[in-house]
């Protein structure tokens, strides 16, 4: 963990829990945006605030930061949605499959739904300090070909969350529940026969017998098939009792601005990698032609349409969400 160093004339401190290694872009991004607050606060003479961010483990497990924010044990989590989906069921529409490619354009749709209000139900008692999407996932197997959306059938994969898992197994795969920390060991033991994951992620994630998890896999299926929605949260009771200058630096300096930076930032991290997986010869990166794309996309109504159900009955006009997420990712992906 990069050494922490607070303002000397700090008031306050703010606990903030991660997942990540201290390595990590994004995690040096989070950091260097922790310490202007501090700078920016501390200049202001009206209520400095350090903020003790923390990488994977150190305040508690992935899954349970939210709750940490929640019980007041930490002031600032990132979370990834998928931990909890009954909380943000209208934020999951940007998880929907093939509705986008980009982090970049899942993100600036999060943001105008979330700031013109139509995700309201989502956030209600927090404070969103950072929203964005992660780059849509592939499909990735350790032998099992890819040549067609036939090859599917049957497929063993890790299912990264309730949403994704209906599309998988309406493409005929079958959706294995496994924490993320186990996809290597499942790979090696035959439990799953693929994972969807990001292509930067791979190459970063442990994998089995100390190896990155994309050692271990072979057929690499460059299709948007889905990526998870992250955010950056506090309890609004705690950041609406912070001094004004100390709330308008987290907005300046977290918020739309970082989340928008790091979705440019992995976007360009996963277009790289795909780049040199495709040429090392060791892997094959494969795609589906523009007909196979169209049969996928008709099979996948009936997931959409049960999304829209879902949000219908807890009284939320899904397909209006729907329809504004998709007109406001195509105006940041152009075809």
């Amino acid at each position: 963990m990069l050494a922490q160093t607070f303002p000397a004339s700090a008031q306050s401190t703010l606990r903030f829990g991660t997942v990540f290694s201290p390595t990590t872009s994004t995690y040096r991004m989070l950091v260097d945006a922790c310490r202007r607050i501090e700078a920016e606060t501390a200049e202001s003479g009206a209520g400095a605030v350090a903020i003790d961010i923390r990488t994977a483990g150190e305040f508690g497990k992935p899954t349970e930061l939210l709750k940490l924010v929640d019980n007041g044990d930490i002031e600032i989590a990132y979370t990834v949605q998928g931990y909890s989906p009954a909380r943000f069921p209208a934020s999951s529409v940007m998880e929907l499959p093939l509705v986008r490619r980009t982090a970049v354009g899942g993100t600036r749709a999060l943001w105008e739904l979330y700031e013109s209000g139509k995700l309201d139900r989502d956030y209600q008692g927090l404070k969103v300090v950072g929203l964005w999407a992660l780059p849509a996932y592939g499909i990735f197997t350790a032998s099992r070909p890819l040549g067609s959306p036939r090859d599917l059938r049957g497929l063993r994969v890790r299912n990264p969350s309730k949403t994704v898992g209906r599309a998988m197994a309406k493409l005929g795969m079958v959706p294995v529940a496994l924490p993320l920390n186990f996809m290597g060991t499942g790979l090696k033991d035959g439990l799953i026969d693929g994972i969807s994951y990001g292509w930067y992620s791979s190459t970063t994630t442990a994998g089995a017998d100390g190896q990155p998890l994309m050692g271990q896999l072979k057929n690499l299926l460059d299709i948007p098939f889905s990526g998870p929605v992250v955010m950056l949260a506090m309890k609004r009771a705690t950041f609406d009792a912070l001094p004004e200058p100390v709330r308008a630096a987290i907005d300046k300096h977290l918020g739309k601005a970082v989340s928008l930076a790091i979705a440019e930032e992995r976007d360009q991290a996963e277009e790289e990698v795909k780049r040199k997986l495709a040429a090392d010869g060791r892997h094959a990166v494969l795609r589906f032609d523009p007909a196979q794309m169209a049969d996928i996309r008709e099979e996948l109504e009936e997931v959409y349409a049960d999304w829209v159900a879902g949000m219908a009955d807890q009284g939320q006009d899904g397909k209006g969400l729907l329809d504004a997420a998709r007109k406001a990712i195509a105006a940041s992906e152009k075809p």
